[in-house]
């Protein structure tokens, strides 16, 4: 099928040594005894789940000296699979045949297989729970471009993506202490229209692994690989979790013979997922324990159930956030070439990343003209911060020319009423105070605590949103002195950065200058800390891991 086809259908092959991983990792072995194990993979597509599991289930058979006959009878029985494509159920039957003729090429035992041509989310499965093993790669269709209205569970709440229609029907139709194996787009881990679905996943079973990964598929999404087992987690429960880029170089036939090709192993304990606001499955939570990032964010919790003074305030109580002209960067709006001296009604256009770098003054190469300007433009001609929208990654500098920008960048500009009144604000100018706030959102700790919380969970086109941006933590009350030294060092900082580069890149008498700017970023929010002692959780929670929310 030609690649903008498949996108459209969102059908993406599960590469065969995945496959073989998520049947390890279930617990689907030639070892054990396969004959009573019943399969379903209800979007089968060409059957590469299917066949690897006919393909343990035969080798288990002959190890144990099944006849073939026998075996065909387990394979009818036990695998069964469900895809509304014609062509994909021939596509799966072919390999089926194949395998069982691989293993009996004279035998003509097999003739029947449960390969359908039906839409699995269309049966009533409600009084089914006899699955023992559930495997899916599911068709990654969001509901916002395809109609997904004629199936009932999409009438109860908003946008359900088709991926969680199969989430849902694993945990209806496995049996208690069946097995999951989804391989799903990443978005699962943390959108927060998934949230339901992961509240009954954290609830009801126990997950053994998270993978998540890239470059898996030719798709605009990462994967995430989900291994559960449907009985109710121990409270002490820890869930493995893998981060990495997908490396298919091993042939099929070998990949029974190698082990996972996923280097960092570590764990996060199920009970603090569970807890998260959303549920969300923010794996990296087990990373920062005891870190800076882990105080902020607990004492930021801690501040909002308390009335005595707070020493840490969110950026959205200083600043408006706004997008720019919901416009592409291609539009046909956009001029490239500079207009003449006597063409007085263009503005020059920032577009995104490609004209916005932490530090560096911004430079326009296109302009729009006055009429096509939507926006209010008093929001491009005042001073303001420009922060990067699809990045995983805080990229911000300050904008004092005016330019007009696309929705593909956050302007950030003083409230007028501030809810949050920081004791040194009334000795700045508006301008510095955004020098301040810039210096923070390019620090490193803003950019560890944004990273870890929320854009890690995406590895394709990870964005920022508004809401996340506007919850950043900001030292309510900063010293005079430090902030004024920061706010200098941050202007020195915007003359010092390469106009060229994608990254902070400093000349070589700067670098120090950069370091000492964070080290007095940090020493801003550990005083913010200190003056408001977060309580360390109790030892024995501690090492099983507390939820950052409390």
């Amino acid at each position: 099928m030609p690649q903008r086809e498949r996108k459209l259908r969102g059908h993406f092959s599960t590469p065969p040594l995945l496959v073989e991983q998520v049947l390890d990792a279930c617990g689907y072995t030639p070892d054990k005894d396969l004959s009573g194990i019943r399969v379903l993979d209800p979007a089968c597509g060409s059957g590469n789940f299917l066949a690897a599991a006919s393909r343990r289930l035969l080798s288990y058979g002959k190890q144990v000296g099944l006849s073939a006959r026998t075996l065909a009878r387990y394979t009818h029985h036990n695998i069964w699979g469900f895809d509304p494509d014609p062509i994909a159920c021939m596509l799966a039957e072919l390999q089926m045949h194949a395998t069982f003729n691989s293993c009996y090429p004279r035998s003509q035992a097999l003739h029947r297989l449960h390969i359908h041509q039906a839409d699995g989310l269309a049966f009533p499965w409600q009084q089914c729970k006899h699955v023992d093993l559930f495997l899916a790669n599911p068709p990654y269709l969001a509901a916002k471009n395809n109609d997904l209205s004629g199936y009932r569970s999409t009438h109860l709440r908003g946008q359900v993506d088709s991926y969680l229609l199969f989430l849902n029907m694993a945990l209806q139709v496995v049996r208690p202490g069946g097995w999951i194996g989804l391989v799903l787009p990443d978005p699962v881990l943390a959108r927060s229209n998934a949230t339901q679905e992961r509240q009954r996943l954290l609830a009801e079973t126990t997950i053994h692994h998270i993978w998540h990964l890239a470059d898996v598929f030719a798709a605009y999404v990462g994967a995430v690989v989900i291994i559960a087992q449907k009985t109710p987690p121990h409270t002490h429960h820890q869930i493995n979790w893998r981060r990495e880029r997908w490396i298919d170089a091993v042939p099929a036939q070998a990949a029974d013979k190698v082990s996972l090709p996923l280097q960092m192993v570590t764990t996060v304990s199920q009970d603090l997922l569970s807890q998260q606001p959303g549920a969300e499955l923010r794996y990296l939570l087990s990373t920062i324990k005891g870190t800076i990032i882990e105080r902020l964010q607990r004492q930021l919790h801690m501040q909002g159930n308390s009335q005595t003074p707070r020493t840490l305030a969110c950026l959205g109580e200083y600043v408006l956030i706004r997008r720019g002209e919901e416009l592409g960067k291609e539009s046909a709006l956009l001029k490239s070439s500079a207009p003449q001296p006597n063409e007085l009604k263009w503005y020059p256009v920032l577009r995104g990343g490609i004209d916005i770098h932490p530090y560096a003054i911004p430079t326009a190469s296109c302009w729009i003209a006055r009429e096509q300007i939507v926006k209010p433009l008093d929001r491009y001609l005042a001073p303001k911060i420009l922060l990067v929208k699809s990045a995983g990654r805080l990229q911000a500098t300050l904008d004092t020319q005016g330019h007009v920008v696309l929705q593909t960048l956050y302007m950030l500009q003083l409230s007028a009423n501030p809810t949050s009144q920081p004791e040194t604000q009334a000795l700045f100018s508006a301008e510095d105070e955004l020098y301040f706030l810039m210096a923070l959102l390019n620090s490193r700790i803003l950019q560890d605590y944004l990273y870890a919380l929320h854009t890690a969970y995406k590895w394709v086109q990870p964005q920022i949103e508004q809401h996340v941006l506007a919850q950043l933590p900001v030292p309510a009350q900063a010293a005079y002195t430090e902030k004024e030294q920061i706010i200098d060092r941050a202007k020195l900082l915007m003359h010092a950065c390469s106009k060229s580069s994608s990254v902070v890149e400093l000349k070589a008498q700067s670098y120090e200058l950069y370091e000492e700017q964070e080290r007095a970023i940090c020493a801003l929010y550990e005083i913010a800390l200190q003056q408001r002692r977060v309580p360390d959780p109790p030892h024995d929670v501690v090492d099983e891991g507390v939820s950052l929310y409390g």
